[in-house]
């Protein structure tokens, strides 16, 4: 198996991991364990990378395939305890509405910047995507009173999995299937390469993500210490 294939089938686990986690806190919690916004755009991404533009690895598509499944159970928790999330105006009733809406909204945007972009592997759109989850996973343990649907695994298994991404982007540039992993070669390859996918703007994105992930790890750290509740305890 190539350095490339190695740290990608990581990311893929990683991932799992995530995904998992987030399913037993929320239905454990009866609470949402994806922001709503993010979800859409997350299962969007993976229905369009299963389905509609097949991945040019076959590792990829059966990734983004197990994705999509362990994503069906998350969409159903947003369907249950969805509405929580939102003020009184936007009654359970009418959520359902509102976020098949936010679906559809994600799904024309994720396609249209694939098909612009040339983003047949989905690194744009899936690094652009993750970073919006960071982001709004920070916001909302801000917003909640409580740590309902969330756990300190979910933030260090989405860290891993992000990094494992990011490192097998540098080992995927075109021409480079023979490359040895190697901290120089490493190096040369986040500093320098700027062919896609890794180019500055993957960087970039994977920069802010690295640093939101870290964040939503200390901030819910500290949550539970305040509250008294020992974070490592909680799956």
């Amino acid at each position: 198996m190539s350095t490339g294939a190695t740290l990608n089938s990581v990311c893929d686990v990683a991932w799992v991991f995530t995904y998992v986690a987030i399913i037993w806190r929320g239905f454990k919690d009866r609470s949402l364990g994806m922001p709503m916004v993010a979800l859409s755009a997350n299962i969007s991404w993976e229905a369009i990378y299963s389905f509609v533009y097949i991945p040019p690895s076959n590792a990829l598509l059966y990734a983004s395939i197990a994705w999509f499944t362990f994503d069906i159970p998350i969409v159903w928790q947003c369907f249950l305890y969805g509405y929580k999330d939102f003020p009184s105006p936007i009654k359970r009733k009418n959520f359902g509405l509102v976020f098949l809406a936010c679906i559809a909204i994600s799904f024309s945007i994720i396609l249209g910047i694939a098909s612009e972009f040339n983003d047949m592997k989905g690194v744009y759109t899936g690094f652009g995507i993750n970073c919006m989850i960071s982001i709004l996973y920070v916001y909302m343990l801000l917003r909640r009173n409580d740590i309902a649907g969330q756990s300190i695994y979910i933030g260090i298994y989405k860290l891993i999995a992000t990094m494992f991404a990011f490192l097998g982007s540098c080992f995927d540039a075109p021409g480079d299937i023979d490359k040895t992993l190697s901290f120089q070669t490493l190096m040369t390859e986040i500093i320098l390469e700027h062919t896609y996918p890794t180019t500055l703007l993957i960087k970039t994105l994977y920069a802010i993500i690295l640093i939101f992930d870290l964040l939503y790890i200390i901030l819910f750290y500290l949550k539970c210490t305040r509250k008294n509740i020992n974070p490592w305890a909680r799956f």
